[in-house]
């Protein structure tokens, strides 16, 4: 009898803490969802027939615009997120320190990273000036000859820690 008592009151204990475990709705958070749409979803390829360069985007991104030298893939769903990847088009020879400070204070950049031949910026968002509330940016730019490549996306501020895929997509991409 003793036996029994205990093997019930371990079993009760064991469905207590497997319940409090659990969420109270059952229902997972739209980042971990996002996370694993990210993590599992084949990649797709972009190249540039002009400038020759490529990358690699998850395959529920559509692609919205493609010029020579530019393209912008997107993906809505209760938020936006925008890749977009381009060429600075006039020839620059300056330093690539002196490069990335140029940018960073165009783009408000709050991080900077400096590579070989490249960096990598980040920062909150702007338009015509004005910051965009909850969004930011995570670019590569890359030089190669006298061009520079970037390689940047946007993406909602409380969505970051689903898209750890693609920023180490941007981190190791090059031209």
């Amino acid at each position: 009898m003793r036996k029994l008592i205990v093997v019930i009151i371990i079993l009760t204990g064991f469905m207590v803490g497997i319940n409090l475990s659990r969420k109270p709705n059952g229902f997972r958070s739209y980042q971990e969802v996002l996370a694993e749409l990210i993590n599992d979803a084949p990649m797709k390829t972009y190249c540039d027939s002009f400038y020759g360069y490529c990358i690699h985007y998850p395959e529920f991104f559509s692609k919205e615009v493609a010029n020579e030298g530019f393209v912008r893939l997107g993906y809505w769903n209760n938020e936006r997120f925008v890749i977009e990847c381009s060429v600075l088009k006039a020839p620059d020879t300056s330093p690539v320190k002196v490069k990335m400070k140029e940018l960073a204070t165009q783009l408000h950049a709050e991080d900077q990273q400096l590579l070989r031949d490249s960096f990598i910026l980040s920062g909150p968002v702007y338009e015509n000036g004005n910051k965009i509330e909850g969004y930011r940016y995570y670019a590569k730019y890359v030089r190669n000859q006298k061009l520079w490549f970037s390689y940047t996306l946007f993406y909602p501020e409380s969505c970051k820690s689903a898209l750890t895929r693609l920023l180490r997509q941007i981190d190791r991409w090059e031209v």
